[in-house]
C-alpha cells in the first residue's frame, strides 16, 4: 500500500491516489490473514473497512460516493469468507455503474478464491467457529 489514508471512511472520493485504472476495496481482516494480498496490490490504491464493526449505512454511503465520484475504471473487492463480510461485495456491486468489478474471498486458512456471489456452507461454518457457535 502506498497511500494514506487507507480506511474507507477517511478517504475523499477525489483523492489523487484514486485517479488510477484500478483500486482495491478490502475487508480489514482479509488484508491481515493473507500476506500476499498486500503484496499483490503493488502501488494501487487500497481502501479497507469492516461492514460489521463500522456503521454499515455510513460505509455504504461512502462507497456510493467513491464509486460515483472516483476517477478509476475497475475495483477489486477482497473479503473474508464469513457471511457478515459479504456486505462489502453487495455495496460495491450495487453502486458499480460502468466500473468493472472483480470479487474475491479470503478463506480463514488464507487461500484466496474468486467470489461466486453466494454464501456457501464453509462460510457459515467459519462464522460459527469465529463466534464459538453463537
Amino acid at each position: 500500500m502506498t497511500q494514506w489514508p487507507v480506511k474507507i471512511m477517511l478517504v475523499h472520493p477525489k483523492a489523487d491516489f484514486l485517479k488510477d485504472d484500478e483500486i482495491t476495496i478490502a475487508a480489514d481482516c482479509a488484508v491481515l490473514v493473507n500476506r500476499e494480498i498486500s503484496d499483490r496490490f503493488g502501488k494501487k490504491a487500497v481502501l479497507i473497512g469492516c461492514p460489521m464493526l463500522e456503521d454499515p449505512k455510513r460505509v455504504y454511503e461512502k462507497i456510493q460516493m467513491l464509486m460515483k465520484e472516483g476517477e478509476f475504471n475497475s475495483v477489486q473487492v477482497f473479503t473474508m469468507e464469513v457471511p457478515c463480510c459479504q456486505a462489502l461485495h453487495m455495496m460495491v456491486e450495487r453502486e458499480k455503474g460502468d466500473k468493472e468489478i472483480r470479487r474475491f474471498i479470503v478463506r480463514v486458512n488464507g487461500n484466496v478464491e474468486e467470489y461466486r456471489g453466494k454464501i456457501d456452507e464453509s462460510m457459515i461454518e467459519a462464522e460459527k467457529k469465529a463466534h464459538r457457535g453463537f
